[in-house]
């Protein structure tokens, strides 16, 4: 394996900088056919992924520094989750939706094991823009809420294994990695709080569970992780998919996209193609979404100005409200605890 005599050495690009900082992606390249000229770092959080070529997307799963994942995993091996993501994009695609497609590296493997023990995966590139580099609008809005509708539709007969299980064990992770985390100051905050409202969102979600509604999920929609193509706005980077129930993916954008307007579209999109609202599920969900953005982002957040005002904020507009059995959002969308 390797690229031969004659073939041009490969260009990093960071930003439009040349880099030569990331060795191993040049092994992983070499356990598949493809010869690389251009690669090109797009991002770097729980995977790095690059561009190689025109043609190709490389991921290798390893987090950014100060990016905690350790706590979503505890008890599952890795491996095989990564293996039943790739089933799970495999599921969507028969369902008729777009996503990539993966490229088996010379063995015939869809997973690539480097030497370093950590995991990589190529696909193929699918052509588009995703929506952080856009800007958006009422249209754009109603139709991610379509495209969550059909995500959802076409997931629902998914039944792979293991995966992520965002449910009330997964509070009990959360609470653990809360009760861990290396800030004596924070703990004494916030401790007993975080400990309250991971329990009140664990019964929330265990009571959904009992009741049949969980299904597969993409668990991680943002802009930057939805396409605009030729063939309509697609979801991309399922590296945090999991089961749960529903209303996590809408509170997942709701979290990432700011504005009534704006949620009340995307609902709209959503109730159009097929969807259903439950509102007292998408509260506990909206609040284990800032619950795993914290266990998650800690390490890099809590040393920032901003953060101890973000704290207080979550605390009052959302976690106490929802322990106190208030609602979050209205019917309408509005968040009842915001800010005057």
């Amino acid at each position: 394996m390797g690229w031969g005599m004659g073939v041009q050495q490969p260009v990093f690009v960071l930003g439009g900088v040349m880099n030569t900082e990331f060795p191993f992606v040049l092994e992983a390249l070499s356990y598949y056919n493809i010869a690389p000229a251009e690669i090109t770092l797009l991002r770097h959080n729980e995977n790095m992924t690059f561009r190689v070529n025109e043609d190709y997307l490389l991921q290798i799963h390893k987090p950014i520094d100060g990016f905690q994942l350790q706590y979503l995993y505890e008890g599952f091996d890795r491996m095989a989750i990564y293996e039943t993501e790739l089933d799970f994009q495999a599921y969507l695609m028969a369902q008729g939706m777009t996503v990539r497609v993966p490229v088996e590296n010379c063995w015939g493997k869809r997973m690539t094991r480097l030497k370093n023990g950590i995991m990589a995966t190529v696909s193929k590139w699918i052509d588009g823009v995703s929506l952080d580099k856009l800007t958006l609008n009422d249209t754009y809005y109603d139709q991610i809420g379509a495209m969550v509708a059909k995500l959802h539709r076409c997931a629902k007969g998914f039944r792979g294994n293991p995966c992520l299980l965002y449910n009330a064990q997964h509070c009990m992770r959360l609470k653990k990695r809360f009760l861990e985390l290396d800030d004596a100051a924070f703990r004494a905050s916030y401790s007993e709080l975080l400990a309250e409202v991971c329990h009140a969102v664990g019964e929330s979600l265990s009571r959904a569970e009992e009741q049949g509604t969980f299904q597969m999920l993409h668990a991680d929609l943002s802009p930057s992780n939805i396409l605009e193509t030729k063939n309509g706005l697609t979801a991309i980077d399922f590296s945090l998919f999991g089961m749960g129930h529903p209303m996590l993916d809408l509170a997942e954008l709701y979290g990432n996209i700011g504005g009534l307007a704006s949620r009340q579209k995307i609902a709209e999109g959503y109730i159009r193609e097929g969807g259903t609202i439950d509102y007292g599920m998408l509260d506990a969900c909206f609040v284990e979404t800032i619950l795993d953005g914290l266990a998650i982002h800690f390490d890099q957040w809590h040393t920032q100005d901003w953060f101890e005002d973000r704290m207080t904020r979550w605390c009052r507009q959302s976690f106490i409200p929802f322990c106190s059995g208030e609602r979050l959002f209205s019917d309408d969308m509005y968040v009842l605890h915001a800010e005057p």
